[in-house]
């Protein structure tokens, strides 16, 4: 069997920015390899658990986070709308409607988008939601 190769979807995953921020978050120093409990309870993947899987060549037992699903944003209760103003950007939005400027993402669920930067449009109003599992869900 040949080795993968600089093009294979699993390197250039692993080499990106978004898995090296995932990294820093869960403690880690490697692909797929999350220190147990590092990843905080106000994140996203703090609920998701983690899986192992086994390397069929090498017998090693990589840890890594299951998959986040992306609630559906009628699931998720209202809790206000905020308008977009000129040079806002999504950690001002996060910051300013759910006191966190990382938790952006939460903003991203309540409005059905998976590119935050589509919330910093000004005159665009976001809705502004509580996490999936508080009661009052079904309302957008």
């Amino acid at each position: 069997m040949t080795g993968p190769t600089d093009t294979d979807p699993a390197l250039v995953a692993a080499r990106s920015r978004v898995a090296e921020t995932l990294f820093a978050a869960t403690g880690t120093g490697g692909v797929g390899l999350p220190t147990p409990g590092a990843v905080t309870p106000d994140s996203r993947y703090a609920t998701v658990g983690t899986t192992v899987t086994v390397d069929p060549e090498t017998g090693e037992e990589i840890v890594h986070l299951r998959r986040r699903f992306v609630p559906p944003a009628e699931r998720l209760a209202t809790a206000g709308w905020e308008p977009v103003a000129d040079g806002d950007r999504v950690d001002l939005l996060a910051g300013r409607t759910v006191g966190d400027p990382t938790a952006f993402w939460q903003l991203c669920d309540a409005n059905g988008v998976f590119d935050p930067t589509e919330l910093a449009q000004p005159g665009r109003v976001v809705r502004v939601a509580l996490p999936e599992g508080f009661p009052g869900g079904s309302d957008a």
